[in-house]
């Protein structure tokens, strides 16, 4: 059998001025669209406003004055969006190439969504004796042919090759399979658009999943929180159905934090100011036998732009810079938390004495 295409497939590969998605931006796009059959091609420089710096002109070879009589991504706007449109969106890390293509979309006013297929998901799949999946690797794997790495239409051109190669090695019955299986996020309620949830970072951070009337159901935290989100929802759905309550969400949020006490004490602040449905109130757990406390006084955990501020295994605030120590010193001692003592103890070597 050979694999029916519901939508043809469009490979794409972007090149960007940075990895930050919203703040860097595009400076070279591919698209290869293909139906099994037809094969039609799009490239084309992008002027991104913004410098390219020394390091990704030497990884890509574009440079600014390659790209300073380029198109805006506002001029090839709708030319890119009418050659994706019906298709699958299918890349290498497609989360990645997806996001920034969004965003360029969102900054012109189109809301851009398509279905996507990551070919490193993919390739994992298909391949699971292997334990490494980047493109380079593919490449020397399968012997495919790429005359520019770090340009958009040659890599763009290697996933074309990839998915020629395993529509060989493969069955069509089974490729359709996988390919529905990695294109569908499992367990989600049907009214929860992935697209939601795909646009929430994977790292530190707390979820909030909202009911009707937008009344607050829960909040739970993750150290990759798109991961921990997707979970929760596995898990929920195979609970008893009087246990369950997934279905009743309408939307999920999230906050962004800035390492695992930011997240769990966001975390414990939400649960006692809006009080959950489905969240118990914390609960404060007497002193047990502790490791002794390695500073003669006050102690600061630095965590990106943050410093919480400690004494003797109390937490007494967070502050973002040394004018609101002092202020955070005369605060009352709080009760102790084992939850806070658990990720002092396994963050000793970063804390520092005042």
């Amino acid at each position: 059998m050979i694999f029916t295409y519901e939508s043809p497939f469009a490979f794409v590969d972007v090149e960007t001025t940075g990895g930050v998605i919203g703040q860097d931006r595009l400076t070279e796009i591919a698209i290869i669209r293909y139906d099994g059959q037809e094969v039609s091609t799009y490239q084309s420089l992008i002027n991104p406003t913004c410098r390219i710096s020394g390091f990704i002109e030497n990884l890509t070879g574009i440079s600014n004055e390659m790209v300073a009589k380029a198109p805006l991504f506002s001029e090839v706007a709708e030319k890119i969006r009418a050659l994706l449109e019906g298709h699958v969106f299918v890349a290498h890390n497609a989360r990645f190439d997806y996001s920034f293509i969004k965003s360029e979309f969102k900054r012109v006013g189109i809301d851009f969504k398509t279905p996507k297929l990551c070919t490193v998901k993919l390739s994992r799949r298909l391949y699971p004796a292997y334990e490494r999946h980047g493109l380079d690797y593919l490449v020397q794997r399968h012997q495919l042919e790429i005359k520019h790495r770090h340009r958009a239409y040659g890599d763009a051109h290697v996933l074309l090759q990839f998915w020629q190669l395993v529509n060989r090695q493969f069955e069509g019955a089974y490729l359709q399979q996988v390919v529905q299986e990695l294109m569908t996020i499992p367990h989600l309620p049907e009214h929860i658009d992935p697209e939601e949830i795909e646009s929430i970072p994977n790292r530190f951070g707390v979820y909030l999943l909202y009911g009707d009337d937008d009344r607050l159901l829960f909040v739970g935290k993750g150290n990759k929180l798109r991961q921990r989100v997707l979970t929760f929802f596995a898990k929920d759905r195979a609970l008893p159905a009087e246990k369950s309550f997934s279905d009743r969400v309408r939307r999920v949020d999230y906050i962004e934090c800035a390492g695992e006490l930011d997240a769990f004490l966001t975390e414990e602040k939400l649960i006692k100011q809006c009080q959950p449905e489905k969240n118990k109130q914390p609960r404060r757990r007497k002193t047990g036998d502790l490791a002794q406390w390695p500073f003669r006084g006050y102690a600061v955990l630095p965590e990106n732009n943050l410093k919480h501020v400690f004494w003797h295994w109390q937490y007494l605030g967070t502050v973002h810079n040394a004018e609101e120590i002092s202020q955070t010193l005369s605060q009352e001692k709080q009760n102790f938390s084992h939850e806070i003592y658990k990720i002092l103890v396994r963050n000793m070597s970063r804390l520092v004495a005042l």
